[in-house]
């Protein structure tokens, strides 16, 4: 057999294997390669292992994943050698490491019988709508006209007897330890439930630990109501502040169009004063980002930074503007059009989490670490990179796949309504009811729609990504009042494996230069 013969017979046995490791789906499914400034790498989905790879590795995996197209090889600019020896390292790989054997997506969730009917033996948290009327009309709020993914600001109010019902099944259905929050609208116009309902847990889990939160405004938050609230046990408060007066009052403003920030700023003053010593560990901050640049960030971190009066360690936490649920069509991953819009997301530096890249340059900087990270976005970082530093990582690929970042409704937390409906979670825009307080938790409507028909749907999508062991996406931008809708997420999981893609590259730059500074992410829990 001649050298040019043995070539192709070569090649022809590594087409044969891309065509066995793709099983008739896209080659791109399988893994990602990614690039940091110094290394290359590839991520593996059945596994989570990663690999360190060289250029010409990387280039053969890239290409594969971006073209689905073994003869596409030949168009790189590498030697036949060179791409003999890449095909032969990962074809040793393979067999020696168990890679690119990801199993399809068929299906999602446990296996085992009953899994539903067991989870929901044990409610974790419950959520009470306490009110739907707030005396702020922040602009960017989702409860109003144009965000047609959630009601209009409201006027009803939740009554005793519905908050008793809740708490009710929260003590035939919890452990040793219950979550209860109060939410709205502004929840402390309903102080007078709140206190109602405190007093009937204390009857109600006398043998239990109960731990209570509340998100508020703070612009009610009166010194009398303060010292009530840190007189409860375990009971945190989250307070919206978006930074400085200038930034804060653009959009968080009365219904008289009137800034809130000061009042803002005296109920948490008040707040403080009343926690004394746990002010740090009971009170949080969230801020709100509508301008996402450098320079904005900068003025909000230094706001807080000089901000004397804040006890120091006290926690941050921050979201982006909602814009809504938005029909969007499915690009596939890794297709032509797919790369074209994560190209436009690399282009604009950043636009997906312009907040991420500021603090992870603050970060490499001597003034900040990762442990003793100050910064308005520490949740969030942490967030990020736990999702890779406690990614699953087996030996052999996963036999089974989880759905996604999704909990089992009813189970984790329960939202209750004013009206004594319930929902999965707060952050739910209209979707299917999972029972009342009435009736309890309907477990066929579970089953239908947030069981069987978001698998359904799902699956036709999870099975080409990459990334779906590491996604943390949930229900939300999942559904419509009358069930699922799944053209609502086809950008969002554009974006978030845009996300996961960067989420990679940080951890492991880091890990580069300083992995021990990643140690603190052991004892982190994602919640």
């Amino acid at each position: 057999m001649s050298e040019k013969q043995q070539s192709l017979s070569d090649f022809t046995k590594y087409e044969n294997m891309f065509l066995d490791l793709k099983n008739k789906n896209r080659f791109s499914r399988l893994g990602r390669a990614f690039s940091t400034n110094s290394s290359r790498y590839f991520y593996d989905t059945g596994t989570g292992k990663v690999f360190q790879i060289n250029d010409n590795v990387y280039n053969v995996l890239r290409c594969l994943s971006a073209t689905d197209d073994f003869n596409k090889l030949y168009e790189l600019d590498m030697s036949s050698s060179e791409l003999f020896e890449s095909l032969k390292e990962i074809e040793q790989t393979v067999k020696n490491e168990n890679i690119l054997l990801a199993l399809p997506v068929e299906t999602m969730a446990c296996s085992e019988k009953d899994y539903i009917e067991k989870s929901l033996q044990s409610l974790k948290q419950l959520e009470l709508e306490v009110t739907e009327r707030c005396n702020l009309r922040c602009k960017y709020c989702v409860y109003q006209e144009g965000q047609g993914a959630f009601r209009n600001f409201g006027e009803n109010d939740m009554s005793l007897d519905t908050a008793k019902k809740a708490i009710d099944l929260l003590a035939l259905r919890s452990d040793d330890e219950v979550n209860i929050s109060f939410y709205g609208g502004e929840p402390l116009l309903r102080f007078d439930l709140i206190k109602q309902c405190i007093s009937y847990c204390n009857d109600k889990f006398s043998n239990k630990t109960v731990y209570y939160n509340m998100t508020t405004n703070c612009t009610l938050m009166t010194p009398e109501i303060a010292g009530y609230l840190a007189s409860v046990d375990n009971f945190t408060i989250t307070v919206s502040l978006d930074g400085p007066e200038c930034i804060h009052d653009k959009n968080r403003v009365f219904i008289n169009g009137t800034g809130s920030f000061d009042k803002t700023i005296n109920g948490l003053k008040n707040l403080i004063i009343a926690y004394g010593d746990n002010a740090s560990k009971r009170i949080n901050i969230n801020t709100v980002i509508e301008n996402p640049e450098h320079e904005i960030f900068d003025e909000i971190q230094g706001f807080f930074n000089n901000a004397e009066w804040l006890p120091k360690g006290i926690g941050f936490s921050n979201s982006y503007v909602a814009t809504g649920d938005v029909d969007s069509e499915y690009l596939g991953v890794d297709t032509e059009e797919d790369r074209a819009v994560l190209n436009k997301f690399e282009e604009s530096n950043g636009d997906i989490d312009p907040l991420t890249d500021w603090s992870m340059n603050l970060l490499t900087s001597e003034k900040y670490t990762l442990e003793n990270n100050p910064l308005i976005s520490k949740d969030s970082i942490d967030k990020e990179l736990s999702y890779i530093h406690k990614r699953i990582l087996v030996d052999e690929p996963m036999k089974f796949y989880s759905m996604n970042g999704c909990c089992v409704p009813g189970a984790r937390r329960l939202y209750v309504t004013v009206n004594g409906d319930f929902m999965i979670c707060e952050k739910m825009g209209p979707s299917p009811y999972i029972g009342n307080v009435d009736e309890g938790i309907n477990i066929a409507e579970i089953k239908k729609h947030y069981i069987n028909d978001f698998i359904n749907e799902a699956t036709k999508y999870c099975n080409d990504c990459w990334a779906i062991n590491l996604c943390s996406l949930c229900y939300m931008n999942c559904f419509d009042k009358d069930g699922i809708h799944i053209s609502y997420r086809h950008s969002t999981c554009t974006s978030n494996r845009w996300i996961l893609e960067k989420d990679l590259i940080k951890y492991h730059e880091i890990m580069e230069t300083d992995p021990t500074s990643l140690n603190y992410l052991n004892e982190f829990t994602l919640s």
